[in-house]
């Protein structure tokens, strides 16, 4: 079985969450071809092409998007699966209202229709001393949003990581069986 995954990063993180998740598929006796949204062609002749990309104001890279919008009709030939990078892989409720984790990648899902097999976050890292100005304001204006404490959004500023190499195996499983009871069915 063949699969790509098309990422989209800004500063590495899911590149190596996409190289995590190839390597289990890959343990699974998968071909997979790791590919930049930038630099990558459609999903034909591919059997499964999962896409990923950090999250950023609310949604995918510019890159993974457009990729998506230019190859949305053979993506829908294809089985496909999306997972999102965050530090919080979970929504959280402000005012009433659900915002990020999962939900970020709805939009994704619906635009794709039947072809999602599967959808996940996963845990990326942030270096908050590393990011572009513009990245720095949103975290920021995001704390602000949220009502979060001065000394809090101090802490969350410093250098860490969440990213784990288990969480990536374990979510390539469940794609795996995915595709798996999808083959049973057929």
């Amino acid at each position: 079985m063949t699969v790509k995954i098309v990422y989209a990063t800004r500063y590495g993180s899911t590149r190596q969450i996409s190289e995590w998740i190839a390597e289990r598929l890959e343990a699974e006796g998968f071909a997979v071809r790791l590919e930049n949204a930038e630099n990558s062609e459609g999903a034909e002749g591919y059997d499964l092409v999962l896409l990923g990309s950090g999250i950023y104001n609310h949604g995918f890279l510019k890159e993974l998007e457009d990729y998506i919008e230019k190859h949305s009709q053979s993506l829908m030939q294809t089985n496909t699966a999306l997972f999102g990078i965050a530090m919080k892989t979970e929504p959280i409720m402000h005012k009433g209202k659900s915002h990020g984790g999962i939900l970020m990648l709805e939009k994704y899902a619906q635009k794709l229709g039947d072809s999602v097999i599967g959808c996940g976050m996963l845990h990326g890292q942030m270096i908050f001393s590393a990011m572009s100005e513009k990245d720095r304001k949103g975290i920021e204006q995001f704390y602000k949003m949220i009502g979060m404490p001065e000394a809090e959004a101090a802490e969350r500023k410093k250098p860490r990581t969440l990213m784990d190499k288990r969480e990536c195996w374990e979510f390539a499983c469940g794609i795996i069986e995915k595709i798996n009871r999808a083959k049973v069915r057929q």
